[in-house]
């Protein structure tokens, strides 16, 4: 995959970092809320976290830097289920696919480390990403996601990962790489 990482559960000592990769603008308008998060709202949105007994929000270090983080959250103990998503450092240019290294690290961990069957994520492209929009719907399709519904209350595309379906193609995906062509 890529050497000298570290994949761990996000702590007070990586709040700030992470804060500035949630403040990113295009984070900010990929949003459902799309308004800057001031420091107190960041410390009471981790306090809460924690709080929670379904705590998987992952930080991923590269070379000592922090580059993005994955989480899962919302779980759901009768369908056995949890939405997924991540924030990057956008200001990172590398050859290697962070985007897909914190995911294929994230739903390991959350098909392996809990009793989660499915992991869901909604797609939301604003107006001026709708460029964007296929590349995510194939990049979604390609990681063995299945299409679920567009969900007209939060404007954006459902998608469905299954943990058999994972486990069938997690080693075409890690055996692909995950550097840029």
């Amino acid at each position: 995959m890529i050497e000298n990482y570290s994949f761990e559960l996000l702590n007070k000592n990586n709040l700030k970092e992470i804060l500035l990769l949630r403040n990113q603008k295009k984070v900010r308008v990929s949003s459902f809320n799309t308004k800057i998060i001031q420091e107190k709202e960041h410390l009471e949105w981790f306090n809460n976290k924690i709080k929670n007994p379904f705590f998987h929000h992952y930080v991923l270090t590269h070379n000592e830097k922090t580059i993005g983080l994955g989480y899962g959250e919302k779980s759901s103990e009768e369908k056995k289920s949890c939405m997924w998503g991540l924030y990057l450092d956008l200001s990172i240019k590398s050859e290697i696919k962070y985007g897909s290294v914190i995911a294929y690290l994230l739903f390991e961990k959350l098909f392996n480390n809990t009793n989660v069957n499915q992991i869901k994520c909604h797609v939301k492209i604003k107006k001026d990403f709708e460029r964007m929009k296929d590349w995510q719907i194939d990049w979604h399709i390609r990681w063995g996601h299945e299409y679920s519904n567009f969900d007209k209350q939060l404007n954006c595309d459902n998608f469905v990962l299954k943990k058999e379906i994972w486990r069938k193609i997690k080693h075409r995906i890690y055996e692909k790489g995950f550097k840029k062509n």
